[in-house]
């Protein structure tokens, strides 16, 4: 049965949920957004950072985790649209199937269009296209990555698994890049905003500026919530400018090479903050 809706947008968030505190805003803001989005899966991403993780196989179970505790609390007792993904990077040569995978290539199977809106490392979807490189043309990727124009690969989901970029990248798929800096790290937010605007409105947004706290040591640090990006460039791309570019190719170094006669990709140039911001509050404060 094809699972399309007219109406919305079918979508896939594909997300390392207990990595920083951006994935927890951005699932809880797509989850607030139904009525925009058809969410197909929420499929779990690898990472790794040496302060929070042993191993990148943890981190599965830790965003499982941390992806329940937020359907918790907005009241959505059925989890069955979360998966766990690749417990590996394809850098250190993982090429496994997982339950992940299975669901990207089976949705993006019976779906006519179906986004994938990534806010971690690529490694669940490179390995979803290599499995089935069929599902190339039925996909679009909205990438939270690298600004590859000023030849910065300085963010952590494009240095967690680069195999996985340059197979993205390589496959000619329908690709939308959202730079982390300078354009991303522009969604900068303190303790004493996140405070005043959600606080006591309800048990989600208790639990967000909790872990924005709790998460980025304190009330003195301003931190940038990156991930929100991808939702809301979905929700009204009025509140960016995106330009076409030739997708550059990606050095034996990890540095980028810039071309002009290959494929086309869309690259984010600019973001609207407070606009973004203002939809956000609006929506995780909506107790409907």
């Amino acid at each position: 049965m094809n699972i399309d809706n007219v109406n919305k947008y079918n979508v896939i968030l594909d997300t390392d949920t207990n990595n920083e505190v951006d994935d927890q805003f951005a699932l809880a803001y797509l989850l607030k957004n139904k009525d925009v989005f058809n969410i197909n899966a929420i499929t779990i991403a690898p990472f790794r950072t040496e302060k929070w993780q042993e191993t990148v196989s943890d981190s599965i179970d830790e965003s499982y985790n941390e992806a329940c505790k937020i359907f918790d609390l907005l009241g959505l007792k059925d989890k069955s649209i979360i998966y766990k993904g690749s417990r590996d990077y394809l850098k250190n040569g993982y090429n496994e199937t997982n339950p992940a995978i299975n669901k990207i290539i089976e949705i993006a199977s019976k779906n006519k269009k179906t986004y994938i809106l990534a806010i971690g490392c690529l490694t669940n979807i490179a390995l979803a296209l290599k499995t089935n490189p069929e599902i190339k043309d039925k996909i679009e990727i909205i990438w939270l990555g690298s600004n590859f124009l000023f030849g910065s690969n300085k963010d952590f989901n494009f240095d967690q698994d680069v195999e996985a970029v340059k197979t993205v990248f390589e496959s000619k798929v329908k690709l939308t890049v959202m730079p982390c800096s300078p354009i991303t790290s522009n969604l900068m937010t303190s303790i004493y905003e996140l405070e005043s605007e959600l606080k006591g409105k309800n048990e989600l947004c208790d639990y967000l500026c909790y872990k924005f706290y709790n998460r980025t040591y304190g009330p003195t640090k301003r931190w940038p919530l990156w991930d929100i990006s991808v939702i809301a460039y979905m929700i009204n791309k009025n509140w960016f400018n995106t330009m076409d570019v030739s997708c550059p190719i990606i050095n034996e170094d990890n540095s980028f090479k810039l071309t002009e006669n290959r494929h086309n990709i869309k690259f984010v140039n600019y973001l609207n903050a407070n606009e973004i911001f203002k939809d956000l509050f609006n929506k995780l404060t909506d107790n409907k």
